[in-house]
């Protein structure tokens, strides 16, 4: 393990090189000559955020993440999506959390060392500690998601042996940063950078951030912990972000794919916002789009175009679309009504997503013309989601009512007729609008939904659906270990539905 947390500390030095060179020689930039000044500390939370870009939407956890995609064709996601990871792919970089620890351990790099700047206003040093508590916090929570008890490791001398600590007590680690974030942080609008520049980028953490990130936590407490008390707290802070004038939700969808998607608009809460540089901009097939749009998004490609990844039918579209006046049907997919019309020798049968529609092509070389990179950003949580969490939230503390108000929001904005009881109980009609509305978004945000609002035999795949309950009580619904954490660390344990299941570890 110390070998990789001194790979961790130099990639924060590494990706922030060019900065550093500014301030003093790079072979002379040290923990102890670094730390100084507030442009230190900028340049150390910008490293931090550049490790999140580069790590957390590699397309190596691609198919850890998605585990819940409503395609039908599935390709390299099949066995994960039926939660199948016997064999080679059990084992994969897939299944390690590397990648996710690096985040944190940067966070972690810069908390332990902020106290060595001298004569920064008490304000802004308050504001590049609570970014770092705040992402930090996030990782935590997202790991904890998929792996259940996860190692904590809160600072970077701390290169021991490490076991799993309860996901609960690391839950509750995150709640504290990110009360502890919220009070040091100011809301979107009023976030300034070293130069007293507004800044607009949706990567970096506001008071917002925070509010919205422990909603989603203090949710899947109460449901994963048999905690139901708190998912009155956790509307509370889904009330602090819709009442936050710094967040609106767009006019229609189109705007939501044209505006929204592209990014840092005032419907974004938290989003990946990648630079357009050779190192940093990710690439078109790090995204779910890079597997499913092809024609009409994909220069040089034609309807007819073999489609390898993800695929979903016409039929599939419809069922999920039902009402006719969803905007979602013509703006998500081009020409739905129209191409399906199209002889499937062409079609296969499969419409045409287009959410993503903002691409960068290449300007010189052999590949000119060329898809290069999609320009959007990866929204990780924007305001629709927050109104639909607290829809979800207020019908299991019996205030339907409120509910169905925060559902049809979302509905009407997207041209729908209001919810009724044929769209079936209330439930599952959210959690269909879950569906309809961040279809192909987000960061496993619809399995995430899925396991939070226990429908996982409902609506998940193959071995999801046989699940018993002492099954998902061993940690069923989270993925295994990989082989990578128990290297020189003997106090690393398999989770147990997992041991059972073919990983010995």
């Amino acid at each position: 393990m110390k070998y990789t947390v001194f790979l961790f500390m130099m990639s924060l030095f590494f990706c922030s090189c060019e900065d550093f060179l500014t301030e003093e020689p790079e072979t002379e930039v040290t923990n102890n000559n670094f730390w100084k000044t507030e442009k230190d500390l900028e340049v150390g939370v910008n490293g931090m955020y550049k490790t999140f870009r580069f790590n957390h939407g590699d397309n190596v956890s691609v198919h850890l993440r998605d585990r819940g995609l409503v395609f039908d064709g599935l390709g390299t996601w099949a066995r994960p999506s039926n939660n199948d990871l016997s064999g080679a792919w059990g084992q994969s970089s897939c299944t390690h959390w590397e990648m996710d620890y690096n985040i944190i351990m940067n966070a972690n790099l810069v908390l332990d060392n902020i106290s060595r700047a001298e004569g920064v206003d008490p304000v802004r040093y308050r504001f590049y500690e609570g970014q770092a508590l705040a992402l930090r916090a996030y990782m935590y929570f997202y790991i904890l998601r998929h792996w259940g008890d996860v190692p904590l490791i809160l600072h970077v001398e701390d290169v021991g042996e490490k076991a799993r600590t309860p996901w609960q007590e690391v839950a509750e680690f995150c709640i504290s940063d990110l009360k502890q974030a919220a009070s040091m942080l100011p809301v979107a609008t009023e976030m300034k950078d070293s130069d007293g520049n507004p800044i607009t980028s949706k990567l970096f953490i506001s008071r917002g951030t925070c509010h919205a990130i422990l909603a989603h936590l203090y949710a899947w407490k109460a449901a994963l912990n048999d905690e139901p008390e708190l998912n009155k707290t956790a509307i509370l802070y889904c009330d602090s972000v819709i009442s936050d004038h710094s967040y609106a939700l767009a006019g229609n969808i189109k705007e939501v794919c044209e505006v929204v998607i592209k990014g840092n608009s005032p419907e974004g809460i938290f989003e990946a916002d990648y630079e357009d540089t050779e190192y940093d901009l990710k690439m078109k097939g790090s995204y779910v789009a890079g597997y499913c749009q092809f024609w009409p998004i994909v220069p040089g490609t034609t309807p007819a175009s073999a489609r390898r990844g993800l695929t979903i039918t016409n039929k599939t579209v419809y069922a999920l679309y039902p009402d006719e006046k969803d905007q979602r049907r013509e703006e998500y997919f081009y020409k739905l009504d129209s191409m399906a019309k199209v002889a499937t020798s062409i079609t296969k049968g499969n419409a045409y997503p287009r959410k993503y529609r903002h691409t960068l092509l290449y300007t010189s070389g052999s590949s000119v013309g060329k898809m290069r990179a999609y320009e959007d950003n990866e929204i990780i949580i924007r305001l629709a989601d927050i109104i639909l969490l607290r829809a979800e939230l207020k019908n299991k503390t019996g205030d339907t009512g409120g509910a169905v108000v925060d559902l049809n929001r979302i509905r009407e904005r997207a041209g729908c007729s209001p919810y009724s009881e044929v769209d079936g109980d209330l439930a599952n009609a959210i959690q269909d609008e879950r569906d309809r509305e961040f279809f192909c978004e987000g960061v496993s945000i619809r399995y995430f939904d899925i396991v939070r609002n226990g429908m996982f035999r409902e609506r998940l795949r193959g071995n999801f659906k046989t699940l018993t309950d002492q099954d998902v009580a061993d940690g069923a619904l989270f993925v295994p270990v990989g082989e990578l954490a128990f290297s020189d660390n003997t106090l690393m344990r398999q989770t147990p539905y997992w041991k059972r299941n073919g990983f010995d570890n």
